[in-house]
């Protein structure tokens, strides 16, 4: 009824024939590649189960037992959009610190999947991780379909990002993600399967070592997907199998969830393990920087923010307990409450990616002294079903 009403509108407002001619091509160009019922829940070749691990177990023995220190370290950064200059500063003040841990398992969602792969490959790639999540504009992210997003799959065509990741993620890139993945060491990109209402958790040195078509173009494309944030991006169409044509509409992993962690990745010999949690975001009790405005749109922003922020809340305290359970040492981090909460994830503002940058960098340059040990906000009845949960 009111997607009738507001086509009505359109034609009345368009009333030209030109204007006619051009609202039909739009309508006309709303289309995706093929689909089934039985595609839309195939889990894809490379995925792992959250709660299980890879399908074909792997025992203690295929991962390494531990970084130098002989500490299994897993790193796990968060959703975040422009945000996720923050994580990038804190890998860069954690590198000049000099106890940066050689990560075992690295995992990213959304802006956090980008850093993640580069954080995976080591210090080497910091002054590009600092490029990137510094000198951004909106431009050089996406571009406004105007009028057409309105009866397409987005608001915006991120092809300026698509270019950028493709320059940054070559085939001598990927390679050497898999010879990291043959060291035992592991890295998880989330995706969310909107087909089927799922979360799916890349093995990504597994797409790395081959065994599609263009493994690379695969790799990249789990990669945008990641960061598709529904309704702003178009899905990324992702064929689950080899040798299939149907595909299953990939976007923004944050949707099921905001940062990925699962007891399956603290599977290793090592002795000590330990989890860092990097928060592209804030996790301040309330958001009340901003009052909010009567109009639909705003009370609909605010609204999708705050459920955004409970599900948040929710996974950290969630991978918390896991933590704690497995003997797991938890560190988290995020966006100091000094600075304000950003009213648009996707604003790609310089000044304040720099700020972000730069107080993640402080925080970083601190060592491990500067994190928290428990997810900030966690209150005595928190505390108490965590004491039930290790009984």
């Amino acid at each position: 009824m009111v997607a009738t009403i507001f086509t009505k509108w359109l034609v009345q407002r368009w009333s030209g024939k030109a204007g006619l001619i051009v609202l039909l091509l739009v309508v006309a160009c709303a289309s995706r590649p093929d689909e089934t019922a039985e595609i839309r829940t195939l889990t894809p070749t490379e995925a792992v189960d959250l709660a299980q691990g890879p399908s074909i177990p792997e025992t203690p023995e295929n991962y390494r037992p531990g970084g130098e220190d002989g500490i299994h370290t897993i790193v796990a950064f968060s959703a975040g959009g422009a945000d996720g200059a923050f994580g990038a500063g804190v890998l860069s003040g954690w590198t000049a610190h000099g106890t940066r841990p050689d990560f075992d398992v690295v995992t990213g969602v959304s802006t956090g999947a980008l850093l993640a792969v580069l954080a995976f490959l080591g210090p080497e790639y910091d002054p590009l991780i600092e490029e990137l999540y510094t000198s951004q504009t909106n431009e050089t992210i996406f571009r406004k379909l105007g009028l057409g997003g309105l009866f397409g799959d987005s608001l915006y065509d991120n092809k300026p990002f698509q270019a950028q990741l493709e320059a940054v993620v070559t085939e001598e890139f990927v390679a050497k993600i898999a010879e990291e993945h043959r060291k035992g060491r592991r890295l998880y990109v989330a995706t969310t399967n909107l087909d089927a209402g799922e979360v799916v958790i890349w093995d990504m040195g597994k797409i790395a070592q081959g065994g599609r078509t263009n493994p690379l173009q695969h790799f990249q494309k789990v990669l945008r997907a990641s960061a598709a944030v529904p309704g702003y991006f178009e899905p990324v169409y992702i064929k689950p199998k080899r040798g299939v044509q149907l595909r299953q509409a990939h976007v923004d992993g944050g949707v099921k969830e905001p940062v990925v962690f699962s007891k399956f990745m603290a599977r290793s010999p090592a002795a000590k393990k330990q989890l860092f949690m990097v928060i592209n975001g804030t996790t301040r009790r309330y958001n009340a920087s901003q009052p909010v405005k009567p109009t639909l749109a705003d009370i609909t922003r605010k609204t999708i923010s705050e459920l955004i922020r409970e599900l948040q809340h929710d996974t950290i305290f969630r991978h918390y307990v896991d933590a704690k359970n497995t003997g797991i040492a938890f560190h988290i981090t995020s966006i100091p409450d000094s600075i304000p909460i950003a009213q648009e994830s996707l604003n790609f503002d310089k000044v304040r990616m720099r700020k972000l940058f730069n107080a993640g960098r402080a925080i970083g340059a601190q060592g491990i002294s500067a994190w928290h040990t428990r997810p900030p906000q966690t209150d005595l009845q928190d505390r108490q079903i965590v004491k039930v949960e290790q009984q």
